[in-house]
């Protein structure tokens, strides 16, 4: 018996470094694969050229980030003709078929890019005296973020103009640096331009001594790219004027919109109904929904500033929420204020979701220069290309892009996207088509050789008879 037991326990002894790996791989299992959890994909056609389809693609990751590098074994398209829709208008029974041919064309090689509009609101409160963690005050630092975007749009010849916006409140004229529609209209330049050069150096030299105003200068700066969003369109477009004169019906391309917040405060104005100038900020940006906001909060992250801070014992999870703000005020610092120290990420995060923008938060000069880069990075796009199968005029197109890369763990599809061929498709198939311009036209060339031998044998025979 003892042997029996001996022999059991032995079995059971090295049955449970077994059991435990099953256990352990059973609940692998039930985790999700290891995938960017909210990446997105946003496709927006361009006009058609012949039966020649263009697509611009953004591949974003779950901070709207873009994701740069993808090759094209990590696209695919595929293309249905739409010949029935329901009641809703939504095509049915839509035939797909993979487009085996195409082009990617990233960024960096496409020989035009769309046009945009961005306005810079640089915050100018009293706190951006301060020095940020590498010792650089952080106007200066801000200052040379700015420079650097404007430097990286001229090197790859970006259509972009750029009205750059100081703000803040002060009672002292000195100080106060308002901001209205005129105002960013006024200083709204090519990226080129030698005046963007001068406003920037202004800016550098002008005072910081400013309340924070988050909201107002927002408002100001989406409604004014908002409302003049029609304009914006036809200069955009202003090029292909004289084809669309010609009868070439090629949709006018939006340019891109953006506001760019760079600030290293809260919004201070009126701290009691915060949230109901929010949800007026809200409203707008839901009227505006083509605008982007993408905001930079420079200087130290609230848990660094509460660790730092005396008797400071606000939970981690707080310092994510919006009271997080209004929370930290009542902390002290054993040096200098701590007004002077709180950047309102929660807010400024929420700001670029409801966008569809992106936050950004460095500490330091370095960073803040990364961070525009990365903004600029977001005015960019995927472009594809290929030949619609079996164009035809005037008709329909549902085109459905999706970026599966194993080595990037991305697997998602845009929405569809439907095309519409132009009225007129200049390399027509050899039969019917041109076959019956042909004919048409050897046609049209007889009857004006038999019509003119017509008239020269009548004029020939009026000189016989008067002679």
């Amino acid at each position: 018996m003892k042997t029996n037991s001996t022999d059991s326990y032995s079995i059971i002894a090295s049955w449970i470094p077994r059991l435990k790996l099953s256990i352990i791989a059973f609940f692998i299992g039930l985790l999700p694969l290891p995938v960017l959890a909210n990446a997105k994909m946003e496709v927006s056609p361009r006009g058609t050229d012949g039966d020649i389809i263009t697509l611009k693609v953004k591949v974003l990751n779950d901070d709207n980030i873009p994701i740069v590098g993808l090759q094209k074994s990590d696209f695919k398209i595929q293309t249905g003709k739409i010949t029935n829709l329901s009641n809703d208008d939504t095509p049915i029974n839509l035939k797909y078929s993979e487009i085996e041919k195409f082009q990617l064309i990233p960024p960096g090689e496409q020989l035009k890019s769309d046009p945009a509009y961005v306005v810079i609101l640089l915050d100018m409160s009293g706190s951006m005296r301060e020095k940020d963690a590498s010792g650089v005050k952080k106007i200066d630092g801000a200052i040379l973020a700015i420079r650097g975007f404007i430097k990286l749009v001229r090197e790859k010849n970006l259509p972009v103009h750029i009205s750059l916006v100081p703000f803040g409140e002060s009672n002292k004229a000195q100080y106060h640096y308002e901001v209205t529609q005129e105002e960013i209209a006024k200083h709204l330049l090519p990226a080129n331009s030698p005046d963007l050069d001068k406003r920037v150096s202004d800016l550098a030299s002008s005072s910081t001594n400013a309340a924070t105003n988050l909201y107002q200068p927002l408002q100001e700066a989406v409604e004014y790219l908002g409302n003049n969003v029609e304009e914006f369109t036809r200069q955009a477009n202003s090029s292909n004027d004289l084809k669309n004169d010609l009868g070439k019906d090629e949709e006018k391309i939006p340019p891109k919109l953006a506001v760019i917040l760079l600030s290293d405060g809260y919004h201070n104005i009126d701290r009691g109904t915060e949230d109901q100038q929010f949800a007026k900020l809200e409203k707008v940006f839901k009227e505006h929904s083509t605008v982007r906001v993408y905001t930079l909060g420079y200087g130290e992250s609230l848990k660094h500033l509460r660790d730092r801070a005396i008797n400071c014992n606000i939970p981690n999870r707080l310092l994510d929420e919006k009271q997080a703000v209004d929370l930290i005020q009542s902390c002290k610092l054993t040096n200098g204020d701590i007004f002077n120290y709180i950047v309102d990420q929660p807010r400024l995060k929420q700001i670029a979701e409801l966008t569809g923008g992106i936050s950004k938060f460095p500490d330091n000069s370095n960073e803040a220069v990364n961070s525009l880069e990365t903004f600029f990075k977001a005015l960019r796009e995927y472009e594809l290309q290929y030949l619609q199968p079996n164009a035809a005029p005037a008709e329909k197109y549902q085109v459905q892009v999706s970026v599966n890369s194993a080595k990037r763990e991305l697997n998602i599809n845009a929405e569809p996207v439907q095309i519409r061929m132009s009225n007129f498709i200049s390399k027509l198939p050899l039969i019917p088509d041109r076959l019956i311009i042909l004919i048409l036209t050897l046609g049209i060339l007889g009857g004006g050789l038999w019509g003119f031998k017509r008239w020269s044998q009548h004029l020939k025979e009026e000189a016989e008879r008067f002679i």
